[in-house]
């Protein structure tokens, strides 16, 4: 439960050095307009690296921060703390999944990275994997233990943090799911019968098992359904494994049915889709899961605790890495009477409104106003 301080005017500074692509930039573009809405007042710094987004907020300024691999953990762990305080700041929110291992103000951090906490991922990687994923989380824990708050987007990975022994028990870790743009996503469920149009929203990375699409598109086809997909992946994503995918692509003659599109903006891309494919072996959140809801898209995914916990009943589940139940699921679907059909997604899309970015942001304050609070009062 939060004390209330919402008579504080502070200066907030947010660090997103690491946010260059994915989910994370999508964050960082909507919670810090939804921040300023809230809290107009604060004074607001946002640290971003120059591989990232350009952000423009009115009344935001931004600082570029050239910081790439172990010197972007230096930053996060040493330099941003200090960076923030010897400016001014009166709290620290870390957006990046890393933070500092000391702070003289405040540090709010987020955990929003699954791969180095979810069993069911990390037991797949190899010794050298599991290797970088066990010291990955021995700095998070170390970060983790000097916040004065943990803030994560859903149960899911509240719990991936909570399964393992060093997670601090002593630090409050606070569920704050994301929000959706809602007046960008116009309710428009596909009509019609021609060519079945699947779509995956997502950036391409080896966790996302894209390879999955593949198959089941290979699958659908061999049923005789009339199918095609397209997919957001970028050559730029992971140069390597989007190489391997479209290999794959290629030796099952599916150059015609599969096409990589890139990135493009969400709304236009899930228009007129008959149904979003995600295959993700582990995922924190899930906004294409949120964003095909407000659309009026089905959503047929992989069943991993964060899509269930956003969906509920109202998806089509697959057992992750399996392309046959997928495509079953694809077809139940397909198959679905249209009545029931437009009821599901009707429901999903009432549910889709609880996600909003100004809910987020308030949480998000309320919480920063308690933690600086607290630091001030001696709590």
């Amino acid at each position: 439960m939060y004390c209330t301080w919402a008579g504080l005017t502070l200066r907030l500074h947010i660090n997103g050095v690491g946010l260059v692509m994915g989910g994370g930039v999508t964050h960082l573009e909507r919670l810090v307009p939804a921040l300023v809405e809230v809290r107009p007042d604060w004074e607001v710094v946002v640290y971003l690296s120059p591989r990232g987004p350009a952000l423009s907020v009115p009344g935001v300024r931004t600082e570029l921060v050239n910081r790439a691999s172990w010197r972007r953990l230096v930053w996060d762990s040493l330099s941003v703390g200090r960076r923030a305080r010897a400016t001014g700041a009166d709290v620290l929110l870390n957006l990046a999944n890393s933070g500092p291992v000391r702070s003289r103000i405040p540090s709010v951090l987020y955990q929003r990275n699954a791969l180095y906490f979810d069993r069911t991922w990390v037991d797949r990687m190899g010794g050298a994997g599991q290797a970088r994923a066990m010291l990955r989380r021995k700095l998070a824990f170390a970060q983790m233990q000097h916040a004065a708050a943990v803030v994560v987007p859903s149960e899911a990975m509240a719990g991936y943090l909570r399964s393992w022994r060093g997670c601090p028990s002593d630090v409050p870790i606070e569920v704050i799911p994301h929000g959706v743009d809602l007046e960008r996503f116009r309710f428009s469920p596909a009509v019609g019968t021609g060519r079945i149009r699947l779509v995956s929203l997502s950036h391409a990375a080896p966790h996302k098992d894209q390879g999955l699409l593949v198959a089941l598109v290979a699958d659908l086809v061999g049923r005789g359904a009339d199918v095609e997909l397209e997919a957001t992946i970028a050559d730029e994503d992971d140069p390597a494994y989007v190489a391997v995918l479209r290999e794959q692509v290629r030796r099952s003659g599916l150059e015609e049915r599969i096409r990589f599109v890139g990135r493009v903006a969400a709304p236009q891309f899930l228009a007129g889709a008959n149904l979003m494919v995600i295959p993700s072996i582990t995922e924190s959140f899930g906004f294409p899961v949120i964003e095909a809801m407000a659309s009026g898209v089905p959503v047929v995914a992989s069943e991993i605790p964060s899509f269930v916990e956003l969906l509920g009943d109202l998806g089509w589940y697959f057992t992750p890495g399996n392309p046959t139940v997928a495509a079953d699921r694809v077809m139940a679907v397909v198959n679905a009477a249209p009545i029931d059909l437009h009821r599901r997604v009707s429901a999903a899309r009432r549910l889709a409104t609880q996600y909003t970015w100004e809910r987020n942001a308030r949480h998000v304050v309320e919480l920063i106003e308690t933690v600086v609070g607290e630091r001030r009062t001696g709590g």
